[in-house]
């Protein structure tokens, strides 16, 4: 398919497609394979134990997939037919046939296998966002003379070595960076990185390798696997020498994708493009009605008076609307609300019909999560609300009901004495 200038729908179901026979990909579970017939001949002719002319052509060539990178298949930890698939698809949603993917065990999988990659003498990121990451750049940097620069203490000159850690849209509030300026201003010379965690907004929503960003890092876990039965992570890479490099740091540090998880992720992408526009128009618009009362476009609707900010890129004001409006980007399908006070955050989570309490996002059904209870950096007063498919409408009456509810019940706890502990 690589002659044919396919759509993005087109390519999350033909990306990986050539003349074979199946339609739905099948499970390759086989841990190892059979050497190709020529395999000991060509071995001791590497070695000169035999000349070529001795070399006798293979009896059985071994039927390949034209649409795949040619690999010969060994050992599952190097290939395996249903993790190639996967990464050709994945390649090329993300950036085209020039891309290459990586996949991994999990997100933070595909976080420490970009560090280690990338070695990077200074690795320059936000204070905020995503707990995880943070996490495994502490790590990364334990023992090593790796400094990180937070860009909230202004954008340093970029040098040799470094790395930008940039989430776009950052959890959980959703601000969107200008990665096209961030790219714009690395040096003429040295190598410096720029990677984007793009978890929060997938293609095709947002493109960060056209606008300049070297590596794009996915926890596959959540929209691109879609179904929330699917741990996994990504990163793709614009140069093919970043991907050859970040392939064989794979196969020497295991962190695999397993067999089941790479066929799971296979079969989400086929529906990605319409479940993701989905989500995101789903989120942009009940954000809008959530932020009707603070734009002063409605007063009338009592359930909104608990509502002191929505966080979604699609609200003009947000930090970088603009930028994604310049762009031609989507909104993310996750946002973020803070109330006006913290028992209501802490009360609605469990009010909700429609809502699941519990973390992660980009599922066919709808999250909502208290992110103070497992990122005590977050203020009491936020939720997160991953949209899933269900009616816009449906959700839409459930936030109302259930913020009629906690509002009552905050009311009467206000009356019986209780007093807002001041946020720090």
């Amino acid at each position: 398919m690589a002659d044919l200038p396919l759509a993005f729908a087109t390519l999350s179901v033909h990306a990986d497609a050539s003349d074979i026979l199946d339609i739905a990909p099948p499970i390759h579970v086989s841990t190892t394979y059979r050497y190709a017939d020529d395999w000991t001949d060509r071995t001791a002719l590497k070695n000169g134990w035999i000349s070529a002319a001795a070399t006798p052509k293979p009896a059985v060539p071994h039927p390949r997939n034209p649409a795949l990178p040619e690999t010969e298949l060994c050992y599952s930890r190097m290939h395996t037919t249903t993790r190639d698939r996967l990464e050709t698809v994945l390649g090329a949603l993300d950036g085209g046939s020039w891309c290459r993917a990586v996949t991994y065990a999990s997100g933070l999988a595909a976080v420490t296998a970009a560090l280690a990659f990338c070695k990077p003498k200074r690795i320059i990121m936000s204070r905020q966002g995503y707990h995880g990451s943070h996490a495994a750049v502490d790590v990364y940097a334990r023992g090593r003379e790796s400094l990180v620069v937070h860009i909230e203490d202004g954008m340093p000159v970029l040098e040799d070595g470094d790395l930008v850690w940039l989430e776009s849209p950052r959890n959980p509030r959703g601000e969107i960076s200008d990665v096209r300026a961030v790219a714009a201003s690395r040096p003429k010379s040295g190598k410096v990185y720029v990677i984007v965690d793009s978890t929060f907004a997938p293609p095709p929503l947002q493109k960060c390798l056209e606008v300049g960003a070297d590596i794009v890092m996915h926890s596959s876990t959540k929209y691109l696997a879609g179904h929330s039965d699917a741990l996994g992570g990504v990163l793709v890479a614009k140069d093919p020498a970043v991907a050859e490099g970040l392939l064989k740091d794979r196969i020497a540090l295991g962190g695999v994708l397993g067999n089941m998880e790479a066929w799971l992720l296979l079969r989400s992408l086929r529906s990605l493009n319409v479940r993701v526009k989905q989500q995101s128009a789903t989120a942009t618009a009940i954000s809008a009605w959530l932020n009707s009362r603070i734009a002063g476009k409605d007063l009338t609707d009592p359930s909104l008076e608990i509502i002191k900010r929505v966080w979604h890129g699609s609200i003009e004001g947000n930090p970088g609307h603009e930028v994604a409006v310049r762009e031609g980007w989507g909104w993310s399908g996750t946002i973020s609300l803070e109330f006006t006070s913290l028992h209501h955050a802490r009360l609605i989570c469990d009010r909700l019909r429609l809502f699941t309490h519990a973390t992660s996002l980009g599922g066919c059904e709808s999250l909502i999560e208290w992110r103070v209870s497992v990122d005590s950096s977050m203020s009491p007063r936020l939720v997160r609300i991953s949209f899933g498919l269900e009616d816009p409408e449906d959700l839409k009456a459930d936030l109302r009901r259930g913020f009629l509810e906690v509002k009552k019940e905050v009311d009467a706890l206000f009356a019986e004495g209780w007093v807002e502990p001041k946020e720090e």
